[in-house]
């Protein structure tokens, strides 16, 4: 297994590989030094801007980025990501398959938040990664997979070399970037050319989420989304930054109403019930969406 940080790359002159030194780390290009924050790398050219957008960002939501996300045993929608995280699965088997191995080099959760995912993406890896954009969340991500390499990183301007990854993850965060055919190119330089990349995102843009919306006005001034995808619209920009869809997948019914969603979602016979009848019915109008995905290069 090759040194983790062999895949990193320094965020000043996006050339040099990294080395530790005490309390940081040196790029071995530039001699410049990324600090590590309570342990965690800070992997972005100016940490001091990047906490500042982050305090930004909280004037008008205190909680963005900062509350715990909670683990699918205790999510009042614990039967739809019990159900979101057995699709991946498949498709992660599936691929181990196909490559005719019992784990992939490398395995990136780009955006992994409190590290819930990570958990259990870890065992397809022989190295896992994850990163995110705040260090709150990161400490959380650590706590709990000490076996991955967990470091700060802007996806706009990623600090790993170009094919590290030969498993992307990259869940329900495109959404909150407002750059989102930059972020899937990024997305693409980083997946080895044989890559898959798995992307979930909610299906807000479906006309029964944007009732939801319209119902609760507010839920749209409070939100941190800037993008409401569709199938059509979220493939059609995954295709514009050079990636090949594989597969789409809806999944997830229920009622047009935030809060009523989450309380009655929460028993199985009911998420049961609406996953069938929304299937059936409606099959577009699903709450979330994944695609599959490779770099255009090997189509």
């Amino acid at each position: 297994m090759i040194d983790p940080l062999q895949r990193l790359r320094c965020p000043h002159c996006r050339e040099g590989k990294l080395v530790p030194v005490e309390g940081a780390l040196r790029c071995l290009t530039c001699a410049k030094i990324s600090a590590l924050e309570n342990g965690i790398a800070a992997l972005v050219a100016d940490f001091g801007a990047h906490a500042t957008e982050l305090e930004r960002a909280r004037t008008i939501n205190p909680l963005w980025y900062v509350e715990e996300q909670l683990p699918e045993a205790t999510s009042p929608w614990r039967h739809h990501l019990k159900k979101r995280r057995l699709y991946v699965e498949k498709l992660l088997g599936n691929e181990l398959k196909r490559r005719g191995t019992a784990k992939v080099p490398a395995l990136l959760d780009l955006g992994c938040g409190d590290g819930n995912n990570l958990k259990w993406l870890s065992v397809y890896a022989e190295t896992s990664y994850g990163c995110d954009y705040n260090l709150v969340r990161l400490a959380r991500a650590r706590a709990q997979n000490p076996q991955a390499t967990i470091f700060l990183a802007d996806i706009l301007d990623f600090p790993a070399f170009d094919g590290s990854f030969d498993i992307i993850f990259f869940n329900h965060v495109i959404e909150h970037i407002r750059d989102d055919v930059r972020a899937l190119q990024t997305v693409k330089r980083l997946l080895a050319p044989d890559g898959l990349l798995v992307l979930g995102t909610p299906n807000e843009g479906a006309g029964w989420w944007q009732f939801a919306y319209r119902r609760d006005p507010r839920s749209m001034e409070t939100t941190d989304h800037v993008h409401f995808y569709t199938a059509e619209t979220l493939t059609a920009r995954m295709r514009a930054a050079g990636l090949v869809i594989e597969e789409v997948h809806h999944m997830g019914w229920g009622p047009p109403d935030w809060k009523l969603d989450g309380r009655i979602r929460k028993y199985k016979l009911v998420d049961d019930a609406f996953e069938w009848i929304g299937r059936a019915l409606l099959p577009r109008q699903a709450s979330s969406l994944y695609v599959a995905a490779r770099p255009a290069s090997v189509a």
